[in-house]
């Protein structure tokens, strides 16, 4: 039988792994570093402007309720889900999205 917790901690530092190799900086699971980031339901450290939450599970996700439940400032919330066999996804609300568009247009990157 799979350890869940085991599999969630791995995942979260494949996700810390590649944030750094991309984006760099020193990203660390908040349950290690901030058990207050990690109680609202934030994963990972140091990876502004968003927040990250990993969940690496087989069953369906409420994404609504995990996105709502983290914290609702500045930085945009995202759950990134993978499932076995089937790779990972990222999930964040559409107004997040749209803003993030809209900022790449006005920076000419679209």
């Amino acid at each position: 039988m799979i350890n869940s917790r085991e599999k969630g901690k791995r995942f979260e530092l494949a996700i810390a792994k590649l944030w750094m190799e991309i984006m760099g900086g020193e990203v660390e699971r908040t349950s290690f570093a901030s058990k207050k980031m990690d109680d609202m339901g934030v994963d990972l450290t140091d990876t502004d402007p968003f927040f990250v939450q990993c969940k690496a599970v087989e069953r369906s996700l409420d994404l609504h309720s995990i996105l709502d439940r983290m914290p609702q400032d500045t930085n945009y919330n995202i759950v990134i889900h993978k499932r076995n066999q089937q790779g990972s996804v990222v999930a964040m609300n559409l107004s997040d999205f749209m803003e993030i568009i809209q900022m790449l247009r006005r920076n000419g990157v679209l």
